[in-house]
């Protein structure tokens, strides 16, 4: 299975096994920088239609695979997600039992339902249903004179969706064969099916945005997306003259989450962005106070939001993405929220001869990718082997996995000196 994600750092690509028991083994990576990715939105779309070819290409080569890749699947995010609930009602004949197509009409009619411009409906999610009055998760089989469904609409922006199948149709021989949402495949990733059922809040740090996904009952009740990730930082600390690769290695090596943190601050040394200036000198303890300043602001409407949740989220807060790799950011969140917090670990999918890094928390979504358009084949199995991928709907029960971008934080070497204060 080939899975990719887009995002504004670039696009990567994986190639991986997935074997009966579920477990995967990552066979290949990709990597390629792309411009004019940004909210989850395509901007070039030939341009990207090119690189995604050549990766494809590499990736076959690299994974070995003797024939050319022909579908790949990947996660739809963007700055524009959120969740608006919605309901429909319906007259019923009491003689008559309630079917799977009165169901799957209530589904579409609620889709349907909603206007809104520029704006799409990407999944549809059942969260109870109301027969007489009465609550149940399956109406299927009962009669009853009325029946209510509620449900998550979630929505975002056309645009990601129509500029991905432009870049598609570019791409000669070749299609995109499961599409779920990006805090679906993050959080399926890293969390277990009791976190989903008993309630948490899943927060998925990248480089151009911060995902909340709130669970409960296997559903997602909640969705929010900050356009501010750990890029942002890095342009921040960029701001004292040092160049942006410089800005990255120092955020990922001397770099904590709060400035209280730092015990014995060290200055450390680095070449300044002009050639002709004078090596840049900053304490660890300033830098820690810039990079604070910027997880304010991102963090604000998300803690926000987990107080207002904070009662049915019992299984606390897990952390995923590059961005939860910055020193100090479990520590970060749980003082500020007062929410106990952990580091999620998509490890448990992997097989124990995946190379380690694919352990690292950049790689949660796209291995989460993997774990759905897995689940989708097994689930489709009939309608993937005939390969029409004709967009089909689809009712999903609450008992089904409701649940999602890619961070590249940079790893060129640099040096820096380090020492204490004068």
């Amino acid at each position: 299975m080939v899975a990719f994600d887009f995002a504004g750092t670039g696009v990567r690509a994986i190639a991986a096994e997935v074997r009966e028991d579920n477990a995967i083994k990552i066979l290949s990576e990709e990597v390629r920088k792309v411009e004019g990715i940004k909210n989850g939105i395509i901007g070039q779309p030939s341009g990207t239609a090119f690189n995604v070819v050549a990766l494809l290409k590499e990736l076959q080569n690299s994974a070995g695979l003797r024939e050319p890749i022909k579908k790949f699947s990947t996660a739809f995010g963007g700055k524009s997600m959120k969740i608006v609930h919605a309901s429909v009602r319906r007259k019923l004949n009491k003689s008559k039992e309630i079917t799977t197509d009165i169901i799957d009409s209530m589904a579409l009619e609620c889709e349907k339902s909603y206007q809104a411009q520029d704006m799409l409906v990407y999944d549809t999610i059942p969260v109870v249903y109301e027969v007489d009055g009465v609550e149940m998760e399956k109406p299927e089989g009962h009669h009853g004179t009325y029946i209510i469904g509620n449900y998550h609409l979630v929505v975002g922006s056309a645009q990601m969706k129509v500029q991905l199948h432009k870049c598609i149709e570019r791409i000669y021989n070749c299609r995109v064969e499961h599409m779920p949402l990006a805090a679906e495949a993050f959080a399926i990733a890293v969390t277990e099916e009791e976190d989903r059922q008993v309630g948490c809040a899943i927060i998925n740090m990248g480089d151009s945005s911060t995902t909340l996904a709130i669970y409960r009952n296997e559903i997602l009740q909640y969705l929010l997306v900050v356009p501010l990730g750990g890029r942002n930082i890095t342009r921040d600390i960029e701001e004292v003259g040092i160049t942006e690769a410089y800005a990255e290695k120092l955020k990922c090596k001397k770099g904590v989450a709060m400035e209280t943190r730092i015990d014995a601050p060290v200055n450390v040394r680095i070449s300044a962005k002009n050639p002709e200036d004078q090596p840049v000198v900053i304490t660890t303890s300033f830098l820690a106070m810039i990079i604070e300043s910027r997880l304010d602001e991102i963090f604000l409407p998300i803690f926000k939001i987990l107080n207002q949740y904070e009662d049915q989220i019992p299984h606390g807060v897990i952390i995923s993405g590059g961005g939860a790799k910055l020193a100090q950011i479990r520590e970060y969140i749980e003082d500020k929220s007062g929410i106990q917090t952990r580091y999620g670990d998509h490890s448990g999918w992997l097989t124990p001869d995946t190379p380690e890094k694919f352990n690292d928390l950049s790689y949660a979504q796209i291995v989460g990718t993997i774990i759905l358009a897995n689940d989708y084949n097994m689930e489709n199995k009939d309608e993937v082997e005939k390969s029409d991928h004709q967009n089909k709907s689809k009712r999903k029960t609450l008992k089904e996995k409701i649940t999602q971008g890619i961070i590249n934080f940079f790893d060129e070497d640099t040096e820096m000196e380090s020492k204490r204060p004068v």
